[in-house]
């Protein structure tokens, strides 16, 4: 712990500003003008946290489900079978969270590259029959896999990677739900992406780095998108957006071309 000092020199001031974002970025508190040192017990939290990240959430969520998966159908039953007895003799009571009393009887399931969302669902089922994989892990018929038992900061790192992954979960839902065409609210729901992932950071800042890095992916694909024709036509024809969506959330000049793609476009129509 402690203090930076230097003299008055220019270059010094910008030196600690990128040093204050470079360490924003890594989840690190830091304040270019004082530099407050971090207090002892945020950099306990801190140091657990990194701790649990390093085990690798996901990677623990992909373990269990396939080690629960494993064996046939014996693993699978008796998992449905604590789930249906915790239900029934209110065990679950006081261990869920939003003061839920049941578990929902569900096989876990597994993620797939080539599937939306896959992973996303696998940890969803994971967090939410959390209590009910705790308790088959501690049977004694399965302690060759004890070990994948999860700790609760385990447990709360895959809980912010969940919330995280949430995001665009749910764009991609809204994109695939539509019985129309939904092109023209592809780069909204992109920009709204956007909007929520930069509000994560500050709430969940321990991983706030790997958030930048999806934000800067997203930033480049919205920035390609727009200088793309048939995005910003298929919004105009769209009666719930149209040019009006576009002056609240673009800059004046992506929307003067777009209103200029639109006036060539109907003009070669009616030449």
């Amino acid at each position: 712990f402690g203090q930076i000092t230097m003299d008055n020199a220019s270059n010094n001031d910008t030196f600690m500003l990128e040093l204050e974002i470079e360490l924003e970025m890594r989840g690190i508190p830091f304040d270019h003008t004082g530099n407050p040192p971090t207090h002892l017990s945020a950099s306990t939290d801190l140091h657990v946290y990194a701790d649990a990240l390093s085990n690798e959430s996901v990677g623990q969520c992909r373990s269990i489900v396939n080690a629960c998966r494993h064996s046939g159908q014996c693993r699978r039953r008796r998992l449905k079978a604590i789930i249906k007895e915790g239900n029934n003799n209110g065990y679950w009571k006081g261990k869920l969270l939003d003061d839920k009393e049941t578990l929902p009887v569900l096989r876990l399931l597994r993620n797939c590259s080539t599937r939306w969302s896959s992973t996303f669902k696998m940890i969803d089922c994971v967090l939410m029959l959390h209590p009910a994989i705790q308790s088959f892990l501690q049977e004694i018929q399965n302690a060759d896999i004890a070990h994948l038992s999860m700790d609760l900061k385990d447990v709360d790192v895959l809980r912010n990677i969940h919330q995280i992954i949430e995001v665009p979960h749910a764009a991609q839902e809204l994109l695939a739900s539509e019985r129309t065409p939904t092109l023209s609210m592809a780069l909204p729901a992109y920009e709204l992406l956007q909007t929520k992932w930069t509000e994560l950071k500050g709430t969940i800042w321990e991983l706030a780095y790997y958030i930048e890095i999806g934000l800067d992916k997203l930033a480049n694909y919205i920035c390609q998108g727009r200088k793309t024709r048939i995005y910003a036509l298929a919004m105009i024809i769209n009666p719930s957006l149209k040019l009006e969506w576009m002056k609240v959330h673009w800059d004046a000049s992506d929307v003067r071309k777009a209103r200029e793609w639109t006036l060539e476009a109907v003009c070669s129509i009616f030449a």
